[in-house]
């Protein structure tokens, strides 16, 4: 329903462009730009007095007006809105930021105006278009019309059973890096939030039982059910033994390993077609689709797990970065058949994880857009700077995490060791210049040059066959900016934060132990998963614990078009 002070507004073309350009450019942007400035927009008396309270906030969370009449912005609360009213009181309507619904002051209402609504629709529409996405209503099939009359309830993802934060899982035998890893892929927002959309669909139905990707979705799906008993993970798991053999068994594995493999196994799965098992993908793809090729694997773990100042912390060039996928695994599967992976002493720490290389699809243009990369893939950028002639060099390359080394003794910080990985270091021997052709020394230098959306940080745990206990302090909220290769003078400062949502946590030697995850369940709300065992804990907890493994996703999703 309209008002006379919306019709009235409406009647002058200035205001109708007003209107238009909030709709475009802050409620429906389309840009980055756009995102970065909608995120950091904030109301005016908020900024000043600090946040309301809870009690006050819920009477319309998450609803910051902005004023046509003006740049200002107030949330939706009388005594906030009304500062601004006494300013100007002669600025009556307003936008919601969030939803593009009009506001009238002098109604004290939320109002319809069909010009406005029209506005909005088609705006909705392009934001919509742009992330290809349908406007569309949804309009059942056949198919789905048989199965409609079947469904006795619909639960929201928000209700929680019994109040249980998420779902437990059963320990089906050393089966708890598995147990981890799922409560923390499954609360990655992002990609929650694509495997419950069921956007997935394999090419080869009759298989489906064997695609990461379809487990993956089932799975996640039995996380967010209303069932209250712990879950069994075995599809799953039987899947990841089918692919990746040096993961079969009921040996304890490294969570870290598993994570990662994964990552590349659905990935995998996602792009090209899902083939029969026991042939490569790589055999039945044209080159033009084949997006992860390993350059090399590296040495076994007994010996990447060793010290190495020269190359533990960083590997000495791009060609060191790793994918395990399709025939790489079965390399992998070979390797290690021969020995046994125990927890914390990953075979993955400077093999299977710590950046692993799309440089086949950087080089041939193209770069995968399945959504592994849309969310976990970022951009690493080396420097090499050659002493006497001042020439250098860099190179780019796609990392899935940062494995980051811990000290042995005493105590360091998350930041600490960031600093130590992104400091220069100095090259042993001299490097051939490529533009004077002489052997000079060097210094090499590594820089963040594109963020993922989830950050993964591995602490290198592991020295010697021996566990470090090192107490190693991370934040809730990370700010890389002092880590990226440059820093653009329009970027905003929300785009290099991050907020932390996963911790993997071991306990135990090298040989033996168990792991849990501390997960964020909700806003401000985290829980201890122990297998099936899950138990409310406070943020304060989570940060005094010994992290493993640290899960970041950005405040500010980053777009890839």
């Amino acid at each position: 329903m309209t008002c006379k002070h919306v019709d009235a507004f409406f009647m002058q073309k200035t205001n109708i462009l007003a209107h238009n350009a909030i709709v475009n450019y802050l409620t429906f942007p389309r840009s980055e730009k756009g995102f970065a400035h909608k995120a950091s927009i904030e109301c005016a008396d908020c900024a000043k007095a600090g946040t309301l309270p809870a009690s006050e906030q819920a009477l319309r969370p998450r609803c910051l007006l902005a004023c046509t009449h003006c740049i200002h912005f107030s949330c939706w609360h009388p005594r906030h809105l009304e500062v601004h009213r006494k300013e100007r009181p002669e600025h009556v309507i307003y936008i919601c930021v969030e939803r593009g619904e009009l506001y009238c002051a002098l109604c004290s209402d939320f109002v319809y105006h069909p010009v406005a609504e029209q506005s909005r629709k088609t705006a909705h529409r392009m934001y919509l278009a742009h992330f290809g996405l349908s406007s569309e209503t949804w309009r059942p099939s056949f198919d789905e019309l048989t199965l409609l009359p079947h469904i006795s309830s619909v639960v929201p993802l928000s209700t929680k059973v019994g109040g249980r934060p998420t779902r437990g899982l059963v320990n089906m035998g050393n089966t708890c890096f598995l147990n981890v890893v799922i409560q923390a892929l499954t609360h990655t927002p992002v990609l929650r939030d694509y495997l419950l959309a069921d956007l997935h669909r394999c090419n080869n139905p009759a298989r489906s039982r064997s695609c990461l990707a379809c487990e993956m979705i089932r799975v996640t799906q039995e996380i967010y059910s209303p069932v209250v008993t712990p879950f069994v993970p075995s599809n799953l798991l039987y899947a990841i033994w089918l692919h990746a053999s040096h993961l079969a068994g009921y040996e304890q594995r490294d969570a870290h390993e598993f994570l990662i493999t994964l990552l590349t196994l659905i990935h995998g799965h996602l792009i090209g077609e899902h083939v029969p098992l026991g042939e490569s993908l790589h055999d039945q793809e044209p080159p033009s689709k084949r997006r992860l090729v390993a350059s090399r694997l590296s040495e076994d773990s007994n010996n990447s797990s060793e010290y190495k100042p020269s190359m533990s912390r960083k590997h000495s060039d791009s060609s060191s970065h790793l994918s395990v996928c399709d025939k790489e695994l079965e390399t992998l599967n070979e390797r290690a058949a021969a020995k046994h992976v125990h927890p914390t002493e990953s075979s993955t720490s400077d093999s299977a994880s710590s950046q692993a290389s799309v440089s086949s699809s950087r080089d041939s243009g193209e770069s995968c857009d399945c959504i592994v990369h849309q969310v976990f893939f970022g951009d690493l950028e080396s420097v090499i700077s050659y002493e006497g002639c001042g020439h250098s060099s860099s190179t780019v390359d796609p990392f899935l995490d940062l494995s980051l080394d811990v000290i042995q003794r005493g105590s360091t910080s998350l930041q600490a060791c960031l600093t130590s990985y992104f400091r220069p270091e100095s090259i042993d021997g001299l490097i051939l210049c490529s533009q004077c052709n002489v052997g000079r020394p060097a210094v090499k230098q590594f820089s963040l040059l594109h963020l993922p959306n989830v950050l993964c940080f591995y602490l290198k745990r592991c020295h010697h066959d021996t566990k470090i206990n090192t107490s190693i302090t991370f934040p809730a909220d990370l700010d890389l900016a002092p880590y990226l290769h440059q820093v653009d003078g329009d970027r905003s400062a929300w785009s290099d934060r991050y907020s932390l949502y996963a911790v993997l946590n071991h306990s135990g030697q090298t040989n033996s132990g168990h792991y849990t995850a501390y997960i964020r369940s909700g806003p401000g709300s985290w829980c201890l998963c122990d297998d099936q065992k899950i138990v409310s804990v406070s943020l304060e907890h989570v940060l005094q614990t010994d992290a493993y493994v640290l899960l970041y996703h950005k405040n500010l999703l980053a777009m890839r078009t």
